[in-house]
């Protein structure tokens, strides 16, 4: 839904389908077309199912099958609302995966997303991107000084 939204080339398999063995035709498909940018959307992820860390695991050495250097980056998308069980994704997740930057979504209702400060601080991880809607453009470059004045309750 989301490639048909943004004009972007999608590859998918159907529910149940090897993770692993999907990311791994997807960067070859994407080194072979000369893509600039492939994201992988690992999302569903929960970090107290140790069969899904285990898969995540599998993804990442099988991408290092194709690129030696994968993954570039790794993005943990946090919802705001998820509070201080952020601490324990985010442990779980950098200790899994090698998380090098966070995204924080919903912060369009009552969360304010404070926990992205103890995160960034204890991780030592640049925070990205805020989301804050359903929209294609509702993702918007996270920018400190906007952020801390929505967290302090001060208009703009």
């Amino acid at each position: 839904m989301w490639g048909e939204r943004t004009g972007a080339p999608v590859i998918a398999r159907p529910q149940g389908s090897d993770a692993a063995g999907l990311a791994f035709d997807a960067l070859t498909a994407a080194k072979n077309e000369g893509s600039d940018v492939l994201l992988i959307d690992t999302a569903g992820r929960l970090q107290n199912k140790s069969e899904l860390m285990s898969e995540l695991e599998k993804v990442i050495r099988v991408m290092r099958k194709v690129d030696a250097t994968a993954p570039h980056a790794v993005l943990l998308v946090l919802d705001a609302t998820v509070g201080q069980n952020a601490l324990s994704q985010v442990e779980a997740f950098h200790r899994t995966a090698g998380v090098t930057g966070l995204v924080m979504t919903k912060l369009d209702g009552t969360a304010r997303g404070g926990i992205l400060v103890a995160l960034a601080e204890k991780y030592k991880l640049p925070v990205h991107f805020i989301g804050v809607g359903e929209g294609v453009d509702d993702l918007s470059p996270f920018t400190a000084a906007d952020f801390a004045k929505a967290i302090a309750g001060i208009e703009s």
